[in-house]
């Protein structure tokens, strides 16, 4: 396919201004007819002598499992052998729910080199997707004609939760530098009751920490000193019912989240999104602490299950579980996903529990079956707020409407409140903070948990 540069536009239009010129009416019908003729035959010839298809290779090249709620990075090259020197133009057919920062650009390709357009995209939904072709215009050495072609690349990809951010910490902790992101040290000395070494006591310790049998060994006082303990059950349960379906945006603009990107205003994910992250996350942390993990998600049924285990490969088994999990458009079901977690988890286990608490009915049956999950297990209920919601609510109201609006959402928010404060009277811990926050908090709480020794 042949495209008109604007330079053969505006030789074009010389042609008019000679036409205007012409004596008569034959004359400028000639002029007209011939000029063109000319212009069509040197943009054709200008087409001909670029290079075929054979010696201009495009390639493009991303991470095979991209991360959701995150920017990708995608890069498309251009390899030259031609020997020519060529300008192009280049855009990616990039699919519906990956959303680009651009998916367009240019440049200059020199022979023997390869030229590359970056650009970054932000998958805002979990599953399979598939890119299109790669389509490329090439401008002739005349400059009057761009030929356009489209490369075909079958180049599948599945969105997973979000990877970047357990690569990002995995990088952090190696470097201590975990405060970047909001997390404090997840090893602390002192706490826990598993044993970690004798050392020298000091007077800030507890007299129940001196070892007896040591201290007359060595004639001085030696005081034990304990870690938090391996080996726990970490559940991670995730609802995956309709309340879950709805969107919760980010508290702040895009702009104003450096790990977003230059995008306006950030596309939302849904609860069961952001929950997914979340556990993903700790999923990591926990094997990383030598904890164990699994995973029960539920709807008005048990729709996956993982036995808690520990190590890598159980975090990649938590992974490939959790990129395709929708939500459906059904009640949850907490006494039938608490019974089942009772007869196939025995064990003692920090139960996270992923929900939603909008609806008073829901709520209320969350209340009613934590309580038998409380006699065995040490439930987290982790729920998220709504900054539209807490926006209205601390919004100066300018006529009638506003007022009833506001009332309607600080409403919203004491019985939100309410319903939490049952919980955790009922023996329940609880997690309620922004979708943009809930991945450090959840950390945070889990080692917090951990160094406490309430497991």
């Amino acid at each position: 396919m042949i495209v008109p540069t604007r330079r053969l536009l505006y030789l074009g239009l010389i042609g008019v201004a000679a036409v205007a010129f012409a004596g008569t009416r034959d004359l400028a019908l000639e002029v007209a007819v011939l000029w063109l003729a000319a212009l069509v035959l040197l943009a054709l010839v200008d087409a001909w002598f670029l290079p075929g298809r054979s010696v201009l290779v495009w390639t493009r090249t991303h991470e095979p499992k991209l991360s959701l709620g995150a920017w990708n990075p995608v890069t498309l090259a251009l390899v030259n052998t031609s020997g020519r020197r060529l300008q192009f133009q280049v855009r990616d057919a990039v699919p519906q729910l990956l959303i680009p920062d651009r998916d367009s650009g240019g440049g200059e390709s020199t022979p023997g080199d390869t030229a590359t357009v970056r650009y970054s995209i932000y998958p805002v939904h979990r599953g399979d997707y598939a890119f299109g072709p790669i389509s490329a215009r090439f401008r002739g050495p005349l400059g009057l004609a761009w030929r356009q072609q489209a490369t075909y690349i079958e180049d599948g990809v599945k969105v997973y939760p979000n990877l970047l951010a357990v690569r990002r910490y995995e990088s952090l902790l190696h470097r201590g530098m975990l405060h970047e992101i909001g997390l404090r040290r997840s090893r602390r000395r002192g706490t826990g009751t598993e044993f970690e070494r004798l050392r020298d006591y000091t007077p800030d310790d507890e007299y129940r920490r001196i070892n007896w049998t040591a201290t007359a060994r060595r004639h001085q006082p030696i005081a034990v000193e304990y870690t938090t303990e391996h080996a726990q059950n970490i559940m991670l349960m995730i609802d995956a019912g309709r309340l879950m379906a709805t969107q919760v945006p980010y508290a702040g603009e895009l702009e104003q989240r450096d790990d977003l990107g230059p995008r306006e205003v950030a596309p939302a994910l849904t609860r069961l999104d952001h929950a997914v992250n979340a556990a993903l996350l700790l999923a990591f942390v926990s094997q990383e602490t030598g904890d164990r993990v699994g995973l029960l998600a539920f709807n008005d049924r048990v729709s996956r299950f993982i036995k808690a285990a520990p190590g890598r490969r159980q975090f990649l088994a938590v992974t490939e579980v959790l990129y395709d999990l929708e939500p459906q458009a059904t009640e949850s079901d907490y006494g039938a996903a608490i019974a089942y977690l009772r007869v196939h988890s025995p064990r003692r286990s920090l139960v996270v529990i992923f929900t939603d608490i909008a609806h008073e009915a829901a709520a209320a049956s969350l209340l009613t079956h934590v309580a038998s999950l409380v006699r065995r297990h040490l439930p987290l209920i982790v729920t998220m707020r709504d900054p539209a919601i807490e926006a209205v609510a601390g919004r100066a109201p300018n006529d009638s409407a506003g007022v009833y609006q506001r009332a309607v959402a600080r409403d919203m928010l004491d019985r939100r409140d309410r319903l939490l404060a049952r919980l955790r009277a009922a023996g329940a811990l609880t997690l309620d903070v922004p979708a943009d926050a809930l991945s450090p908090s959840l950390i945070n709480r889990y080692l917090e948990i951990k160094a406490a020794g309430k497991l």
